[in-house]
């Protein structure tokens, strides 16, 4: 039993060959002017085209007329191609990729971490108490002043004897260290 107006199958091999044959040269050059000359969008959208063909057998009663059917849908595609990519962000590109951090592996930091004690433990209790206090607690030179009641000079000589020492210390175990 057979229902009007709806395609029992695909279209033959050799009609959807005839049908390509006839209009395939024409609605590719539609599809590049319609894409900006982009040639592998448009083999992409001409072959989804001739799919759609090939699922309508209709048109292999007739096809020198397809071509209009051809381009409509060609052009659909094009439409639906470019809604498409609108819904989807906009892509940041490369450029971005230069300004974020670089991840580390955490043997990396195990490593920086055993190095930064070594250097810290050879410094003078009087400069580690100095350096603990400015940046690990992240005092000023007058807090650190007032919670150790050192002159606030000292704490400044201190810290940079102490800066001074970590950094050579740092260096000769080839320690790079973002500052």
């Amino acid at each position: 039993m057979t229902i009007v107006g709806i395609d029992a199958g695909p279209m033959d091999g050799r009609a959807l060959a005839e049908l390509y044959r006839m209009h395939g040269r024409s609605v590719h050059k539609y599809l590049r002017t319609l894409t900006n000359g982009d040639v592998q969008l448009a083999e992409d959208l001409l072959q989804e085209t001739f799919l759609r063909a090939w699922r309508t057998p209709r048109l292999a009663h007739r096809p020198e007329a397809a071509r209009p059917w051809l381009v409509t849908v060609a052009r659909h595609l094009v439409i639906d191609r470019v809604r498409h990519r609108n819904r989807r962000p906009k892509e940041a590109g490369d450029g971005a990729l230069a300004h974020l951090p670089v991840a580390r592996c955490e043997i990396s930091r195990v490593v920086d971490s055993i190095t930064l004690a070594e250097a810290m433990a050879k410094l003078t209790p009087s400069r580690r108490e100095v350096v603990v206090h400015m940046y690990l607690h992240g005092r000023s030179p007058d807090e650190v002043s007032a919670v150790l009641g050192i002159p606030v000079g000292t704490v400044k000589s201190r810290v940079h004897s102490a800066l001074r020492a970590l950094r050579s210390h740092l260096a000769a175990s080839e320690l790079c260290l973002a500052a």
